[in-house]
């Protein structure tokens, strides 16, 4: 299974873990499954490390945002949340940085930042 996900409602935190390859509408169903989901969390967590993603294009990630953009009325639930994205390889993390952007121009009110370690996003995200 390419995306996974645990719920952590002590630490108000949803991990998801990708592995193997990756499609952008796997990646739009987990999104789906989380903004549709009774009780949301205030931050997430998006493991990164065994993903492949060289078959996901620039523009497939816009189609993140613009889903995202379709959940607004969620937004308030978290309100001051951060997604952290862990991404160890160069494709990954510009994937990522794009995808901050397109964050931004949608005017997410939830913080985005790709990191490189998983300790870094930990850490970010005020976990222990």
């Amino acid at each position: 299974m390419p995306i996974t996900s645990k719920v952590d409602k002590i630490k108000n935190l949803t991990i998801f873990t990708l592995t193997g390859e990756l499609t952008i509408d796997k990646i739009l169903g987990a999104l789906k499954s989380f903004w549709e989901a009774h009780e949301l969390t205030l931050n997430t967590l998006w493991d990164a490390r065994n993903a492949v993603v060289t078959n996901l294009k620039s523009s497939e990630i816009e189609n993140i945002a613009g889903l995202i953009g379709q959940y607004r009325n969620r937004f308030e639930e978290r309100k001051d949340g951060k997604a952290a994205i862990v991404a160890t390889t160069d494709l990954q993390y510009g994937l990522s940085r794009i995808l901050g952007t397109f964050y931004e121009r949608e005017d997410v009110p939830i913080k985005l930042q790709p990191f490189r370690t998983m300790e870094e996003a930990i850490k970010w995200l005020g976990q222990s």
